[in-house]
């Protein structure tokens, strides 16, 4: 007797629960078409469908069938992401890459070209030179994949100062607990400030900008406004000077003292300039419940009255042609005001928020 029976086929394992709810979402929801397309080849499998039946399904080759179950059955859900190999094999190697990204990451006149900087065609002709042809507009795309770009340099500066641990940790403290006995006041000088048309932005006709008056003779000479900073308080008070002397330090401290009761000492944070530790002025501290707090050198950061002197830049001297010093004392009055009043506007905070980094 004769019995027909079914040819050998391949077929998947069996699925866990949490593959079968796995392979139904990806083969509807899937990004791609091919992920789409192997999921259901396997839910198909796994309700006992030949590989023909399924190829004839997905109008697709049997073959191509049947290798996806057996690459699921070694590999599990990992072999459903697609595996894009398109195209001739690539002509630059793994190792001539890395080559690429080692010479145009350093200098040109430390290997032996007189050049202070790579250009794409000169980078391309010095690594044909060794070997490695590759065109300046791939040459920009490879090192971009790499994660270099034409950038320009910047400085950097260290502070040299023996005590920068001591005297940051002394500042960041103060910032960090409001003392009991007193108020935490920042100083600094902004300027020197000359009276002059600035340019800024604002909102005008498209193609007719506001326009600024050309200047040629400036006689109103400048000034350098004095900042002091409450900073638990979060108050501002400047007041503009013609010079940066020790004397109108000294008269500036004098007005910050004069708004606080005498029993309540300040710690006055300051930079090392010279005009403000003069001997009258430490005298002065000293006599009036003042405690001299230094920033270490080089480290002005430090000093939260920096973050406030660019919104007054922002809104009061950009875009802006004062006549005379009066006008802009009154404009930076109002300002002031502003900024220190209940309704004080969200940018002036974002950008005072942005510039403060010591926290």
């Amino acid at each position: 007797m004769e019995v027909a029976v079914r040819p050998p086929e391949v077929f998947v394992r069996p699925l866990a629960h949490g593959e079968a709810v796995a392979l139904k979402r990806r083969s509807k929801s899937a990004k791609h078409f091919s992920t789409r397309q192997r999921a259901a080849i396997l839910l198909a499998s796994g309700t006992r469908m030949s590989a023909p039946e399924i190829a004839r399904m997905w109008q697709t080759d049997e073959s191509h069938v049947r290798k996806v179950i057996h690459e699921f059955n070694e590999r599990g859900l990992d072999s459903l992401d697609p595996d894009y190999r398109g195209g001739r094999p690539r002509r630059i190697t793994l190792d001539q890459r890395k080559r690429i990204v080692a010479v145009a990451g350093a200098r040109p006149d430390a290997q032996g070209v007189p050049l202070t900087r790579w250009s794409l065609p000169r980078l391309s002709a010095h690594l044909r030179a060794g070997g490695i042809e590759v065109s300046p507009a791939h040459l920009g795309r490879l090192l971009k994949d790499a994660g270099l770009s034409f950038q320009r340099t910047r400085s950097w500066k260290a502070s040299p100062d023996p005590d920068y641990e001591t005297k940051a940790g002394r500042v960041l403290s103060l910032y960090e607990r409001p003392p009991k006995d007193g108020v935490v006041v920042c100083f600094d000088q902004m300027g020197p400030i000359s009276l002059r048309p600035t340019h800024g932005s604002g909102w005008a006709r498209q193609g007719r900008p506001e326009r600024q008056r050309a200047t040629f003779n400036r006689r109103h000479g400048i000034r350098y406004g004095f900042g002091a900073y409450d900073v638990h308080a979060d108050r501002v008070r400047l007041r503009l000077r013609r010079r940066r002397a020790g004397a109108d330090t000294l008269a500036f401290m004098r007005t910050i003292r004069s708004c606080y009761p005498r029993r309540l000492r300040i710690y006055w944070i300051q930079d090392g300039l010279s005009a403000n530790w003069t001997p009258d002025i430490r005298e002065f501290a000293a006599a009036n419940n003042i405690e001299l707090v230094p920033t270490p050198t080089y480290a002005s950061y430090l000093n939260r009255i920096e973050a406030h002197f660019r919104p007054i830049n922002e809104f009061v001297v950009s875009n802006a042609d004062y006549l005379d010093w009066d006008a802009f004392a009154h404009a930076l009055a109002r300002h002031i005001q502003h900024r220190n009043g209940p309704d004080r506007d969200r940018r002036i905070a974002a950008l005072e928020h942005k510039l403060t980094i010591a926290a």
